[in-house]
């Protein structure tokens, strides 16, 4: 699994601030309703952030792979309004959410390129949320690809199967008959690393 370094636009009081943690597979970053006190970026790892509804279901909200910020909305927040996971073992650099505040109001080349990382993030979670509105599970996966594939269309497969499934909110047996219905169909070409468009539907 590849570990990832914080961005290098971080400004030197934030990488010395910095706290790095360890978590297992389905443990606990964070609680809803706990004080703010970090944002986060994944070094390795993937983290989820989820709410349950009064009747037990579980929405995820937000999730974030090793190489990206995690929880940076709680920056607008006293409270965190998630409960956050991770879903498989991560590492996960802990960053002073009152320091970050201050290093974006002094403004300067931090601020911008830290404004642009955000938009980013904000772009992909806005493409999720338009994907999940699908009802085929054929369109959610050609979606997945060519949203977050790049110009090529070549999607990384950085997770397992299953927590792909849980991305996309399909079954894993719906997900493994799409990929393969689309395999043979000769629009995707599926390898252990990626998931490569080479067709249009």
């Amino acid at each position: 699994m590849k570990t990832h370094i914080l961005p290098k636009f971080l400004p030197p009081a934030l990488r010395d601030a910095v706290r790095e943690i360890d978590l297992a597979k389905g443990e606990r970053l964070f609680c809803m309703g706990a004080p703010v006190e970090s944002v986060f970026f994944v070094l390795k790892g993937r983290l989820k952030a989820v709410r349950c509804s009064d009747q037990g279901v579980q929405t995820i909200m937000l999730q974030a792979a090793a190489g990206e910020f995690f929880a940076e909305s709680a920056l607008a927040a006293e409270r965190y309004v998630c409960d956050a996971f991770a879903t498989q073992a991560s590492r996960v650099a802990a960053i002073p959410a009152p320091l970050l505040l201050a290093q974006l109001r002094a403004g300067g080349p931090f601020a911008t390129a830290f404004a642009l990382c955000m938009a980013s993030s904000a772009r992909r979670q806005c493409s999720r949320y338009e994907r999940l509105r699908l009802k085929r599970a054929r369109e959610r996966v050609l979606h997945l690809v060519r949203c977050e594939g790049g110009a090529e269309g070549r999607f990384p497969l950085q997770i397992p199967l299953v927590e792909l499934a849980e991305e996309l909110a399909l079954e894993p047996e719906t997900l493994y008959r799409v990929l393969r219905e689309l395999s043979e169909q000769g629009i995707i070409l599926r390898t252990r690393s990626e998931i490569r468009l080479i067709a249009e539907t």
